[in-house]
């Protein structure tokens, strides 16, 4: 297999790695790399997939997904968001990786462009070059304040492109498209005949005066889109390694096709566990999303007082993308120094598309004490000083 140059190793891992091994020589490091959710997985889902395992669903399972969880993404998406979904345009994955992976696999071939709307999630231009080498990748980069340039993103659409793979909300710029947005979107798919992918894992942390509109509720492009999600972000469930996507037939049945002869089935037991989020209210996200917002009005206000930063508030998720262009480095070394002298571990902008190599991520999905004494150490750090 011939890897190209976006098939490498993921920035955020690699920092993350170099944070724990200064963990592990001593230095006291604070993580606000990797984003995960850091409250508990509700125990409604611990409890009924210790019970699954006890009742014996240890076996295989449809390749396509265990029926009954089908049958309630389906009927879920039906309820909130105007679709008519049923269980076969639904497929179940170990993970959203897979979901998204297995969508561009499914539609790519050697002569397709795939627009990529940046920021995007780190591993998006790897997943694209592993589904189909011979893409051509178009980044299309979000205004700084994280709105849409319309005739821009228009200008970029031609005969060639296959799809457009959207993360909203975003990670990392806390980006939710605005109903505008998304309908022009849909509009030019529509008039381009081109695929929507939609990354919607997010969409259950959107702060209070904002609100997501899901690619789904769109009858008009039903036929040419696959929207990717799954409970790692809203139940704290990142271990678990379960995701979905939901489409039309004809492009899930070439998804599962991928899925019988790399996954064979996503894990029985974890799929049976899941059925019980359709069935208990999702009691814990009121407060945590409350909590998220204080965090972040804490945490982008103090930085807006520091020296090398500029931050546009987030309207969801757990991420703040910060602009550190008055720094005068690229992200890299930036977050290289800042981890060398203040042990706190963040991750490069350029990770998340070329275009932001004058930003760094930071997470709040920590202690808002966590938070505090982060602010604490930014405060007193100086580029250049030993």
């Amino acid at each position: 297999m011939i890897f190209q140059k976006e098939v490498g190793e993921s920035l955020t891992y690699k920092f993350a790695q170099t944070a724990n091994e200064m963990r592990a020589n001593g230095r006291e490091i604070i993580s606000l790399g990797l984003g995960e959710p850091d409250f508990k997985t509700p125990d409604y889902v611990t409890q009924a997939t210790v019970k699954a395992m006890n009742d014996g669903f240890t076996h295989y399972s449809a390749t396509q997904g265990w029926p009954e969880l089908r049958n309630l993404i389906s009927e879920d998406y039906n309820k909130n968001n105007g679709c008519n979904y049923n269980a076969s345009n639904v497929i179940v994955t170990p993970g959203i990786k897979s979901a998204v992976y297995f969508a561009l696999a499914a539609i790519l071939e050697p002569t397709d462009e795939i627009i990529l709307v940046s920021p995007y999630y780190v591993s998006y231009p790897a997943m694209v070059k592993l589904a189909e080498p011979m893409a051509k990748i178009v980044n299309f980069k979000l205004n700084n304040d994280f709105t849409v340039d319309m005739q821009k993103l228009k200008a970029l659409f031609n005969k060639n492109t296959k799809a457009i793979l959207v993360n909203t909300p975003n990670n990392p710029s806390g980006m939710v498209l605005s109903k505008e947005e998304t309908d022009f979107i849909v509009k030019l798919a529509n008039e381009n005949d081109a695929y929507i992918i939609a990354d919607e894992v997010y969409e259950k942390l959107v702060y209070s005066d904002y609100s997501h509109t899901s690619f789904s509720s769109y009858e008009e492009i039903r036929d040419k889109l696959i929207v990717c999600n799954g409970y790692s972000k809203s139940h704290a469930m990142t271990g678990w390694r379960l995701g979905f996507a939901i489409g039309a037939e004809e492009i899930i049945r070439k998804m599962n096709k991928l899925q019988q002869h790399i996954n064979t089935n996503t894990c029985t037991f974890i799929q049976v566990g899941a059925c019980s989020i359709y069935k208990n209210e999702p009691v814990h996200l009121p407060g945590y999303v409350s909590e998220l917002e204080k965090r972040i009005d804490y945490f982008a206000d103090e930085l807006n007082k520091l020296e090398y930063f500029k931050v546009v508030k987030p309207k969801a998720g757990f991420f703040c993308f910060a602009d550190i262009s008055a720094a005068g480095v690229d992200s890299n070394t930036f977050c290289s120094d800042v981890l060398k002298k203040t042990g706190i571990a963040s991750t490069p902008g350029i990770a998340f598309g070329p275009e932001w190599d004058s930003y760094v991520r930071y997470s709040f999905a920590v202690p808002m004490e966590t938070l505090e004494r982060s602010v604490g150490l930014l405060k007193n750090y100086r580029l250049g000083d030993k």
